[in-house]
């Protein structure tokens, strides 16, 4: 932003009635993660895909489109929408044309709306479809920003806590909401709403302990730069990988060499497109 704000006055910034804000997310239910913040500024919502285990199931997306819709925000039905097996394919076949394609969408819809806020998940190297999610936003809030002349900020929030991950550093925190614990009720109510993600619920609570949804945080958005730096350690959705490969789920791995090559190959048609414009 334009000049430096302080945590209160960032949180306060975040929600105040005037704000054009998005929302991007991997997999129908993140939302959840800050529903609160959505329930406040009621975004323009954008789902990746459409999330389901078995490959070709929209009840989860169905359940979270209609959650976020009663929470008074709405959703981009028309962008992506892609099954998780796909964009699998897609990286390891090395064929991005759909990937350049969202990122296109997604900045025609953020300069059209004129949005200055962008919430988007986090670089966490602990799901293939979360880490997409990002540097497709980020790309199209970089390019929104260019063509609107003025900032648009990115912020990202912790789709899975920290402790669940395979990366060294984390994001500067930004700005952290604490809530009642009527918010952190609503909140299991809606994930006993969404099929199909018990399992992900059930591992955030064994990791957040008695603090499990009573808060949500928003951190500094990781330069596309430092993204592609090699991982320290095996990325989450390696070990998740190899493991559906051994229970006949999968034939193959992505691994980051294959999201590497993804990132590099949107973050240079982002370059090519700054230039022509």
């Amino acid at each position: 932003m334009a000049r430096s704000f302080s945590t209160a006055e960032f949180e306060a910034w975040m929600i105040a009635p005037e704000r054009r804000a998005a929302l991007v997310i991997a997999h129908p239910a993140h939302e959840i993660r800050i529903l609160r913040w959505l329930s406040l500024v009621r975004p323009h919502v954008y789902i990746l895909t459409q999330g389901s285990r078995s490959g070709a199931d929209n009840t989860r997306r169905a359940a979270s489109e209609r959650l976020i819709e009663a929470h008074g925000a709405s959703v981009a039905k028309a962008w992506a929408g892609a099954w998780d097996r796909d964009l699998y394919d897609m990286l390891l076949d090395g064929r991005y044309h759909d990937l350049l394609s969202w990122v296109d969408q997604l900045t025609a819809d953020f300069i059209a709306r004129e949005v200055d806020l962008v919430v988007a998940d986090s670089w966490q190297r602990y799901n293939v479809a979360h880490d997409l999610a990002y540097v497709i936003t980020a790309l199209a809030a970089q390019r929104a920003r260019e063509a609107l002349g003025r900032e648009v900020v990115l912020v990202t929030y912790p789709v899975v806590p920290l402790v669940m991950t395979s990366e060294a550093s984390h994001a500067p925190l930004l700005a952290q909401f604490k809530l009642s614990s009527d918010a952190v009720a609503e909140k299991r109510s809606a994930m006993s709403q969404i099929p199909d993600i018990a399992l992900e619920a059930s591992a955030i609570d064994e990791a957040e302990g008695e603090e499990a949804h009573a808060a949500e945080t928003f951190n500094a958005a990781p330069s596309l730069t430092t993204i592609l730096n090699t991982p320290r350690e095996t990325p989450a959705y390696e070990v998740f990988g190899e493991e559906r490969v051994k229970a006949g789920i999968y034939t193959d791995v992505v691994r980051w060499p294959h999201v590497q090559r993804a990132c590099e190959a949107l973050i240079d048609a982002g370059a090519i497109a700054t230039k022509a414009a």
